[in-house]
């Protein structure tokens, strides 16, 4: 008994033959060549266009790490007058200074007491800018509409002076607070005014020009982690 395989007979029937791909013509081929050409050479100008595209564009990379380095420059700026005041070295930056040298720049940025002197220098441009941007207009509202849900009563009269003591806490409430950090707030400024004008004093020099350009150095680099904080905000947008 015999069984035959319907399947093995002619199995390579009824099938087309696979047809060859076609052949390029030159133009096609010199075409392909020329985009592939331009790709690589192009490739550096189309690299610099993104990496420009980051700094230029709102919300890129670029603007955020240049306005943070505005920021870190300001601030270590700022830090080199407390470093020179309070912990007696030289100077990282050559204005205004006499003896300065290339030397004091590694000698400054390897020496961790370096860093806890910008640490003071960042916290002290943080009070300081607190005090002179003052309140959030949103956060002094919902201060004020917070405080207005408390209805002060009358001073009572004809009770111990403890009453009283309590009514007059009641009735300032907040007011030692405001008045606490105007005073921590005037006494960081004086500090950060000392330590300046006592790293670069301009009354050592005789010129007027030199005195009064010293001076607005000085108040410009009190205020240059502020102003750096500020543009790095501006790049943020």
């Amino acid at each position: 008994m015999t069984f035959t395989s319907g399947g093995s007979k002619g199995s390579g029937e009824g099938s087309s033959p696979k047809s060859p791909p076609p052949k390029r013509s030159i133009g096609q081929v010199i075409d392909a060549i020329a985009k592939w050409a331009v790709l690589i050479v192009g490739l550096p100008i189309r690299a610099a266009a993104a990496i420009v595209a980051q700094f230029v564009a709102n919300g890129g990379a670029g603007r955020s790490v240049v306005g943070g380095l505005l920021f870190m420059m300001g601030s270590a700026i700022s830090a080199d007058s407390i470093w020179q005041t309070v912990f007696r070295q030289r100077a990282l930056f050559p204005w205004f200074e006499s003896g300065w040298s290339w030397f004091n720049v590694p000698a400054t940025v390897f020496n961790p007491f370096f860093y806890l002197a910008f640490l003071i220098a960042v916290g002290l441009q943080v009070i300081e800018a607190y005090a002179l941007r003052g309140k959030n207009p949103d956060s002094a509202r919902r201060e004020l509409q917070d405080s207005m849900v408390y209805d002060l009563e009358s001073k009572p009269s004809g009770k111990i002076d403890l009453v009283s003591e309590l009514w007059k806490d009641y009735k300032t409430a907040g007011m030692k607070d405001r008045s606490t950090a105007g005073l921590i707030s005037l006494a960081i400024w004086v500090f950060d005014l000392v330590t300046t004008f006592a790293a670069r004093n301009p009354f050592a020099y005789s010129e007027p020009l030199t005195i009064l350009t010293c001076i607005m150095f000085n108040i410009a680099t009190m205020l240059a982690g502020e102003i750096g904080f500020a543009i790095w905000q501006l790049t943020k947008d």
